[in-house]
């Protein structure tokens, strides 16, 4: 099944979250930004993650492949705000060398061939300049996602179960494909123009009703493509499975982690 974001903008902008302010702080203290510091957000998406940029000051420019997307992220942001969108692939980014001070990627890496997208990050990043790679996943005993889990394995096993998890797994041993093209933070650089690499785990908490959580399964891409045409029985399987374990009628406060993936181009 082809990937098909467009469909799932209106999805994205009434139920998908944000991160926390801390992240943020964190990356942006790593990025060491200049007062006019001018930040590409990478899979824009609806622009969630584009605002923290916003509110801070910066000018900030949002790629994305879908423009349902896009437009969802025009009506987001605020009047005034020095914001640019384009549309386009992560692995060729139709912007001149070393554009840009921060490069911002939020739960979207995992759609790109890294190679190139890596080298089309640090070709548009300025020498010195930063590359933020991130995603939030609920704690493994969350348990909204242990059920909607547990109904994927149900019907297709184990392994389809651990693909609908939006690579967690592969950020939790470490995401070696990132220290492919990074060199970590101390060690020489061998050849990679990404260098003084870190990865970053930082928690918080959001508070879903079970109705804001079906909703947000029901954005994902990655529940769309694993289960398929089984998608709106699976839904609705949730949504009875959370009523009969009588999280229908308040909010339930997810714990969140957060992997951080930071590197610098070299000097």
């Amino acid at each position: 099944m082809r990937s098909d974001f467009n469909s799932l903008a209106g999805d994205y902008a009434r139920f998908r979250t944000s991160y926390s302010d801390e992240l943020f702080d964190a990356i942006l203290e790593y990025a060491r930004m200049p007062a006019e510091g001018r930040v590409l957000d990478l899979a824009c998406g609806t622009g969630l993650a584009m605002l923290p940029y916003v509110r801070r000051g910066f000018s900030v420019t949002g790629v994305d492949v879908a423009p349902a997307m896009i437009e969802q992220a025009r009506a987001l942001v605020p009047r005034g705000a020095v914001v640019e969108f384009t549309i386009g692939r992560a692995e060729a980014l139709a912007f001149p060398d070393g554009a840009f001070d921060l490069i911002s990627c939020a739960q979207a890496f995992h759609w790109f061939e890294p190679h190139a997208a890596f080298a089309e990050c640090a070709r548009v990043l300025r020498p010195g300049g930063a590359l933020a790679i991130f995603w939030k996943h609920a704690a493994r005993d969350d348990i909204l996602t242990v059920t909607a889990e547990q109904i994927i394995r149900d019907w297709m096993g184990d392994e389809a179960a651990t693909r609908a998890r939006d690579h967690a797994v592969e950020h939790e041993l470490g995401w070696p494909i990132f220290w492919e093209h990074v060199a970590a933070l101390g060690s020489p650089p061998n050849g990679r123009t990404l260098v003084d690499g870190e990865k970053r785990l930082i928690e918080f908490t959001l508070e879903r009703t079970a109705d804001e959580f079906v909703g947000y399964q029901r954005s994902r891409e990655k529940i769309r493509t694993v289960v398929g045409e089984r998608r709106l029985e699976f839904l609705d399987e949730l949504k009875r499975r959370l009523r009969a374990a009588g999280l229908a009628d308040k909010p339930v406060t997810q714990r969140q982690i957060q992997y951080m993936f930071l590197a610098r181009k070299r000097t």
